[in-house]
């Protein structure tokens, strides 16, 4: 920290006298880069890029059976970029902070930044990193509906938690909302014979909600059951009470705003790739 605060003072000093200031930052901006950095979103950016090129990799092999131009996965990598998904993040942030109350943005960082925040971000990563393994996935989704069966607290406590948060509902519509954007960028890339029309489109995404929600119930309850498996009772209820608190479903609807812009851009993208993939063209 030293060295880069005196990395700072070198190049603020080393700068001619007429150099013009830079422009202020937009609060809401400003909040939104606090955001993604108290939330450790650095973090998780590549962990999101490496998702994505793994269900790239699934897709790929039904989408493209011959074995396409063997492109495809950088193209989803590339749509995924650590530093693409920030700047998209950040668009659908400070749009949703600008109905934030400031009172309830500071009271949510505060949680995040203590100890037991930060280390909850830290689990809720490495967690996810570990589902990146189908095995660790399967077993995690087993231990969780094993739990949800015998009734167990802690399975009780989790649930508690999915519902305070509202992390169901806010996911499958992201989801419904990517598959409708993947959907219209196959069909602007010329990847269907016959184009659908806009409303055939979101009925056909919708006739995929009830398989979408089971499997988003499912994949929930078995991160979280894995992520805070080593979190003790007591615990688990301070985060329970942030996540029932205004603060806590304040910036519960930021998060999302920033995500499903994130995943409502990627999913296009991830169309148009299809379509050229496809046809054996470069985008």
């Amino acid at each position: 920290m030293l060295r880069f605060l005196c990395l700072c003072l070198l190049v603020a000093v080393g700068q001619p006298s007429h150099a013009q200031p830079r422009q202020p930052v937009p609060p809401h901006q400003q909040a939104a880069h606090v955001l993604w950095d108290v939330m450790q979103l650095d973090r998780l950016a590549p962990v999101l890029r490496d998702e994505a090129v793994a269900e790239g990799a699934e897709m790929a092999a039904t989408m493209f059976p011959r074995g396409g131009t063997g492109r495809w996965l950088g193209q989803v990598a590339a749509i995924h970029a650590p530093p693409r998904i920030q700047a998209l993040f950040m668009r659908g942030a400070v749009e949703s902070l600008t109905t934030m109350d400031p009172a309830d943005l500071q009271a949510g960082l505060t949680f995040y930044g203590t100890r037991l925040g930060q280390r909850l971000l830290a689990l809720e990563t490495t967690a996810r990193v570990a589902m990146l393994d189908k095995d660790v996935e399967a077993a995690a989704r087993a231990a969780w509906a094993q739990a949800q069966r015998r009734s167990t607290p802690r399975a009780a406590r989790i649930a508690r938690l999915i519902d305070a948060a509202d992390l169901v509902d806010p996911n499958v519509a992201g989801g419904l909302n990517a598959s409708i954007a993947f959907a219209r960028g196959f069909q602007a890339g010329g990847g269907s014979s016959m184009p659908l029309a806009e409303g055939e489109v979101i009925q056909n995404a919708w006739a995929e909600e009830p398989e979408l929600r089971a499997d988003t119930e499912s994949w929930i309850g078995a991160y979280l059951f894995l992520a805070y498996s080593s979190l003790g009772d007591r615990e688990l209820e301070a985060y329970i009470a942030f996540a029932e608190s205004s603060a806590g479903g304040a910036l519960s609807r930021v998060m999302f705003a920033g995500f499903d812009r994130v995943f409502t851009q990627t999913a296009h993208d991830m169309g148009l790739a299809a379509a050229a993939e496809m046809q054996g063209r470069q985008l």
